[in-house]
């Protein structure tokens, strides 16, 4: 088996800073994210038919080298489609065991962090089956499961508990993950999609204060089945760097979210991908 990292989180955060007429913190550009956020066409797809997965390769001549004129980049491309997901509807999706870890601290009252936050799993609601089961944890000054474990299909219901969250108070992210972790335990599909999805501008600043501490646990418990994925929102106390380390850490993605379409992008548009 291999991981391959599929974040695109800094491509769209860039993307703010260059339409705010700004130029991004240097930490900020990510090369692998901005060219993981396109898709990409495959001359020779056809082949996965008989191999898990096909490679393409493209090189050209440096544009940036003006001393040495040999230099080259070089682009590797992996196509893999899973057997069980090569259908081109989300309804081929295996059952879903999902988490979200929202954050309601009082950083995230912020027209582009909470409301979108709220917007965007609206929106994501709506793609959901009777076989998927999905918990809502909410954290700032302490945690609570602000839904119990419910069927996909009760949409209504799901939707009432997101529209119903509020931001206030401080943030306790050691908590609010051993929650989620202890809620996604509970109703742990095998063989199936198991997965926290945080939402989050990335301030934590009550509970672990050793990143290795939180990445420790947050690989015991992929290595049990449950992975984790990062939806960052907003500006000023995104730590961007974070969530992307935990999202690489729990076998999921980071995604910037600067807008509603860009939601649909990750979480409709490319649910299957998203989810894998």
């Amino acid at each position: 088996t291999l991981s391959i990292d599929t974040d695109t989180g800094s491509y769209t955060n860039v993307r703010r800073y260059l339409n705010e007429g700004q130029l991004p913190p240097t930490d900020a550009v990510r090369v692998e994210e901005m060219i993981n956020y396109f898709s990409y066409d495959f001359s020779n797809s056809k082949r996965l038919a008989q191999a898990p997965f096909v490679i393409e390769t493209e090189i050209v001549d440096s544009p940036w080298d003006r001393v040495d004129q040999n230099n080259q980049i070089l682009k590797v491309g992996i196509k893999a489609i899973d057997p069980k997901q090569s259908a081109t509807n989300n309804q081929n999706l295996p059952p879903a065991n999902l988490v979200f870890l929202v954050d309601v601290s009082g950083s995230m009252n912020s027209s582009d962090k909470l409301p979108l936050a709220k917007a965007t799993l609206n929106l994501l609601s709506k793609q959901l089956r009777a076989e998927d089961t999905i918990s809502i944890v909410t954290y700032s000054g302490s945690t609570q499961v602000a839904l119990a474990p419910t069927s996909g299909d009760k949409v209504t219901t799901v939707q009432a508990a997101i529209n119903s969250l509020n931001a206030a108070g401080s943030t306790n992210g050691e908590d609010a993950l051993k929650l989620a972790y202890d809620q996604a335990t509970k109703t742990l599909k095998k063989g199936s999609i198991n997965r926290i999805l945080m939402l989050t501008d990335g301030d934590f600043n009550v509970g672990i204060s050793d990143v290795d501490e939180m990445l420790d646990l947050v690989k015991a418990n992929r290595d049990r089945g449950i992975s984790l994925s990062t939806l960052g929102f907003g500006r000023g106390n995104l730590n961007d760097y974070m969530m992307e380390q935990m999202a690489d850490n729990g076998n999921g993605n980071y995604s910037y979210i600067d807008s509603l379409s860009e939601a649909k992008k990750v979480l409709d548009d490319e649910l299957k991908a998203t989810f894998n």
